[in-house]
């Protein structure tokens, strides 16, 4: 059980005004290089009285994000109505809840003064938490007032947490369950060139529009510029530790890659699982990259039953490592073809440099680059990005009968747009072609061609990214 000094050790703003310089999590991102401030929750969301969850992959940021919210909670004079507890060191669900009351008797209040904030942070490592959080609101008043934030690095128990606390997380306008995702190339852009001039965000609905094929032609002008900090996006990703060290000695440490890779493997050892094989199916992931696959080669490369497989895809896809793009199923419903080929993709690129820090492969540029591109259109098109992390709901690949691919295709409002990476090669006759004979037009996206004014709209990678985002 926590005692009180460990409860102020870990909410040092309850005692002492000069706490902000002292945290580990905000003077680190203050002494970082670049500068990344993401607002998942306003003001409203702050003051609702619901309970949020924010989920994302580990060392993504979500504990700093949290503590810059709980610095302007204190700003604001509501420091002893703000609470910060880590999971990592609650035991159990039982403990958890003892602990939440024992800081209510800590701090009573007045009903007309402002309800509490709680941040429950990586709330995975405590089992049955949503149970105690619903006895908590259905029993204490003061807690069924509050505002609770959940950070987790898993989205595999959001399925038995929103039956448990179904009708108690409070009535929101917005979405409860929000996904914390790295930075993106456009925002990678801004931190090593502060005066680049990328104007506004193309929204994916746009691309084939006047005004954006313009943008396009204005900014490939940068493309050079652009394409240099492409390829250091390619291999850092924008989680921020990845992004510290490109940004200050142009690699990936061997500290951080491995940090990644214990990020990825805690559950898979919270569950008793085996870490070779998990080590075996990102190094096929990264051998298969931008390549269709189906579960029985990747069994076969895992040496498991196909099934064995399934889990451990899953497993990866729900702490936010992977993402399996499907092709649509045509014939039974709108959604994806579970059964046909798929893609598999990093949930960020920096986790492609795993296998290769344990002596295994490494991913090519234009497989990294074709994941880059995959992340920023799901991030556009997947309105519950959350639910469907692992599998896409509104974004695909597609498949010709006679075997003819293009690497994504997603519903707008003028029909279905096909997106293709050709980062390797210059796109041909051929790839226009399909494109052409099966949607009529849509947009290329090369290595420095560019091309405006025709149905397909042609254009560099780097310059795609960080129009869109």
């Amino acid at each position: 059980m926590l005692s009180l000094d460990d409860l102020n050790a870990l909410n040092p703003w309850w005692t002492d005004p000069g706490w902000e310089a002292a945290d580990p999590h905000l003077s680190s991102a203050a002494a970082a290089r670049f500068r990344w401030d993401p607002r998942p929750f306003d003001a409203e969301d702050v003051a609702s009285g619901a309970v949020f969850t924010l989920r994302g992959p580990r060392q993504s940021g979500k504990t700093t994000l949290t503590k810059r919210l709980i610095a302007q909670r204190v700003a604001a004079g509501l420091g002893r109505r703000t609470c910060f507890l880590t999971l990592r060191v609650i035991e159990t669900a039982d403990e958890m809840r003892a602990v939440i009351e024992t800081v209510l008797r800590l701090w009573p209040a007045a009903e007309e003064e402002a309800p509490w904030l709680f941040v429950l942070d990586e709330l995975t490592f405590v089992r049955g938490w949503a149970n105690a959080l619903a006895h908590l609101r259905e029993f204490n008043r003061e807690f069924r007032r509050a505002t609770v934030i959940l950070t987790g690095s898993s989205a595999a128990d959001l399925v038995a947490s929103a039956d448990d606390l179904q009708g108690r997380r409070g009535r929101w306008q917005r979405p409860l369950d929000r996904l914390h995702m790295p930075m993106t190339f456009r925002d990678y852009l801004v931190a090593r060139s502060p005066t680049i001039e990328l104007g506004e965000r193309a929204a994916i609905d746009d691309l084939l529009t006047p005004d954006v094929r313009r943008a396009a032609q204005l900014l490939s002008l940068r493309t050079g510029e652009i394409d240099q900090y492409l390829g250091e996006y390619a291999r850092c990703g924008g989680l921020p530790g990845p992004v510290a060290d490109a940004l200050a000695e142009g690699r990936l440490l061997p500290g951080t890659v491995m940090e990644l890779w214990r990020g990825l493997s805690a559950d898979v050892r919270r569950l008793d699982r085996s870490e070779a094989r998990l080590a075996k199916l990102i190094s096929r992931t990264v051998v298969a990259l931008g390549h269709p696959t189906n579960l029985t080669d990747v069994a076969r490369d895992m040496d498991v039953a196909k099934t064995t497989a399934s889990d451990y895809v899953e497993l990866l896809a729900r702490s936010f490592g992977l993402i399996a793009l499907h092709e649509r199923d045509t014939k039974r419903q709108a959604g994806p073809s579970l059964t046909r080929a798929r893609k598999h993709y990093f949930g960020d690129p920096a986790f492609a440099a795993i296998p290769a820090s344990q002596g295994g492969p490494k991913a090519t540029d234009p497989a990294l680059v074709e994941n880059l591109i995959l992340i920023a259109l799901f991030r556009q098109v997947e309105r519950n990005a959350l639910e469907s992390f692992a599998v896409p709901q509104s974004l695909f690949l597609w498949r010709s009968e006679r075997g003819r691919e293009i690497d994504f295709v997603t519903d707008v409002s003028t029909g279905t747009l096909p997106i293709e990476s050709k980062y390797a090669q210059d796109p041909d006759g051929k790839d226009y072609e399909s494109i052409t004979k099966a949607f009529g037009g849509g947009v290329m996206v090369s290595r420095r061609t560019i091309i405006i004014d025709r149905d397909i709209l042609t254009v560099p990678a780097g310059v795609f990214l960080a129009m869109i985002g």
